[in-house]
């Protein structure tokens, strides 16, 4: 996305000029394509050839809350504003996408002013290792994640047709522009029971595309409720935790689930589905909430 500027005048409250300045951005979303154009050598019916071929850009995002440099992610370039809200809910330092009052994006990163957010204690608290590409790490632990089991399986089983899942797996994993260029991103996407798609987030790193869908959702103030997600590579106990915090009720992927992420998604309550291709599919965690025959 664009820049984003602070809070105005006249609105109702600064989270109202955090959604006007967003919608604003959306027009400039285009302009960041992601890739880079570079030299590669390749080799070919017994001789060598130069190409120019295009490949993912990787830039760093600092995140800066209430005056406080809380981390810096490596992420593609685009949709900053939406990453940021979605790490920042995800994780756990924000409750309610209300706390954020406004959202600069700045040179090195997003500068946020949240209401009430102690970094202070947040960042004494545990963090993890996590198992995701380039050592990624998360403010959450098993106990965050086990706090969102109040979570309930829909009342209204079987929820979803087995064959609505497998088309959405595989628009997932070939509707990306920046993975149709390059074959180097990952996606999150977000679906409706119906199989219509709501969102597509890209990026370099699994996670990031999860907290780009979850957090362009949030501030387009469209509800969670009643949708399921696809994913691109393995599900990781991490990105469990992540969901665990809204009302998605299922995770799909192609890939395949870890144990202890399914280990977590039996405690919150979020059906796992892998290995999403062709016709077939495992539901790895609550096979009560597909019907097989539709």
């Amino acid at each position: 996305m664009g820049g984003v500027g602070g809070v105005g005048t006249g609105l109702r409250s600064p989270f109202h000029t955090v959604m006007r300045d967003v919608e604003e951005s959306l027009s400039a979303k285009a302009e960041v394509p992601g890739f880079v154009s570079v030299e590669a050598v390749r080799a070919g019916s017994g001789a060598w050839s130069t190409d120019v071929v295009l490949v993912p850009q990787e830039d760093p995002v600092t995140v800066t809350i209430n005056d406080q440099e809380l981390v810096t992610l490596l992420a593609t370039p685009g949709d900053r504003l939406a990453l940021v809200a979605g790490f920042l809910f995800d994780e756990g330092i924000i409750e309610r996408i209300e706390q954020i009052e406004s959202l600069e994006e700045e040179k090195a990163g997003v500068r946020v002013r949240a209401e009430g957010v102690d970094l202070g204690l947040r960042l004494f608290q545990k963090r993890v290792l996590g198992s995701g590409c380039g050592r990624s790490f998360t403010f959450t632990s098993a106990l965050d994640a086990l706090a969102a089991a109040s979570r309930v399986l829909p009342v209204d089983l079987p929820w979803v047709g087995a064959s609505v899942v497998l088309r959405s797996a595989q628009a997932t994993y070939t509707g990306g522009e920046l993975y149709q260029r390059t074959r180097g991103t990952h996606a999150a996407a977000l679906f409706e029971r119906t199989g219509a798609q709501v969102c597509l987030a890209e990026d370099i790193g699994r996670h990031n595309a999860v907290d780009k869908a979850v957090g362009g959702l949030l501030l387009a103030g469209r509800p969670l409720t009643d949708l399921f997600m696809v994913v691109t590579g393995r599900i990781s106990s991490e990105m469990v935790n992540k969901i665990a915090k809204t009302p998605i009720a299922m995770l799909a992927t192609k890939s395949v689930p870890t144990g202890l992420a399914l280990e977590y998604a039996r405690k919150v309550g979020l059906c796992v589905v892998g290995r999403a291709t062709g016709s077939r599919l495992f539901a790895y965690t609550f096979p009560e909430m597909l019907d097989p025959n539709a």
